[in-house]
This record gives C-alpha cells, sequence and structure tokens, in this order.
C-alpha cells in the first residue's frame, strides 16, 4: 500500500489563510489565472487547501514543541497549528490511533495473499461505500468501508466467521444491515 507522509498519523491539510503562505507553483499560478477570470479569493482558497501540494509538503508532525519538532530552523512552509493534537509522539500513545491501524492494515497485507491473489468480487452498494468480496478457494472474505459520516444501507448476505481487522463491531453491521459513518472492516465469511 501507499503511505504518504503523515497519513499513518492522520495529519490535514494546512489551513492556508492567504496566498502569501503558499509555495507550490502550481496553485499560484492557478489563483492568478481564476482570479483572471473573476473567481473570488476565497473561492480559491478554499480549491488550494483542498487540492494544493503544499498539503503534502508541511512539516512533519513529531511532537508538540515549536515546529513540532521537525526543525530547530525555520521550516520553508508553516506547521500544521493541529500539531498540538496530531503528531507522532500522540500516536504512539495511543494504542487505538490511526497509526496502529496502519500497522495493523500492512501487517494484514503481508500475512495474506489472498488480498491479491484471489478472487475480485466488486459489491453493489450506496455510492458512499466501497465493498468487495475475495474468493480464495473455499474461503470468502468481505472488505467493506463507509465513506462518509452518514449512516448507509448494507445488504449482506453470510455470517461472520473471524474479524480480522474493525473500527465497529462488524457482527452489529450484519444483524442491522446498517454502517455507521466511518464504518470500515474486514472480515471472513462462513459458508
Amino acid at each position: 500500500p501507499y503511505i504518504y507522509q503523515g497519513e499513518e498519523i492522520g495529519m490535514t491539510n494546512y489551513p492556508f489563510g492567504t496566498l502569501n503562505q503558499v509555495e507550490d507553483i502550481e496553485s499560484l499560478n492557478y489563483a492568478r489565472e481564476t482570479l483572471e477570470k473573476g473567481v473570488p479569493m476565497e473561492e480559491i482558497m478554499d480549491s488550494i487547501r483542498v487540492i494544493g501540494r503544499d498539503n503534502a509538503r508541511t512539516p512533519m508532525q513529531w511532537d508538540k514543541s515549536k515546529n513540532a519538532g521537525f526543525s530547530t530552523g525555520q521550516p520553508w512552509l508553516a506547521v500544521n497549528p493541529n500539531h498540538q493534537e496530531i503528531n507522532v509522539q500522540e500516536a504512539l500513545a495511543n494504542p487505538d490511533s490511526i497509526f496502529y491501524t496502519y500497522q495493523k492494515l500492512v501487517q494484514i497485507r503481508k500475512e495474506n495473499s489472498w488480498l491479491i491473489r484471489s478472487d475480485f468480487e466488486l459489491l453493489e452498494t450506496a455510492d458512499k461505500v466501497f465493498a468487495y468480496i475475495r474468493k480464495d478457494g473455499d474461503r470468502r472474505f468481505l472488505v467493506v468501508a463507509n465513506l462518509s459520516n452518514e449512516e448507509q444501507d448494507l445488504i449482506v448476505e453470510g455470517n461472520v466467521k473471524s474479524v480480522l481487522i474493525e473500527n465497529t463491531a462488524a457482527q452489529e453491521v450484519f444483524e442491522k444491515q446498517i454502517l455507521a459513518p466511518w464504518d470500515a472492516f474486514c472480515v471472513e465469511l462462513t459458508d
């Protein structure tokens, strides 16, 4: 899997307030071109905060100290103000953190060849739900992710044999046929 710097601790996009904080040449060119077309600056900044490449270039947030422990010098780009809450030190101290979830996902990937070498069946689901089944001989695995902050219906057949990873009680999803916001899990199904 691809894991980009900071993704493993849940780093977020920088809340750029003004164009003066932006260094990315593509973002600066985009701003100039769209300003010439009459697009309001706040709308331009909203776009840059979402898709600007500087988001991936801000300093790694190691801890709560000055410059997030990244450097004793002045970083090229500003440190995200949320480094007080989102940083490596905090992630390592919390066994339920995103860091440990990524670690578990990588472990599952290394230990289970069916994730890459088995039959793949994409399931029909609600627009904001991604779900598929992997079939490896007689074994079936279900992977589900609700990619929204709203409940979603999920009609699934079968029963849970074992849970590989979950951020919610997968068995409850099978019973209620409803995914809570951001639910995600991987289970092996019974026959």
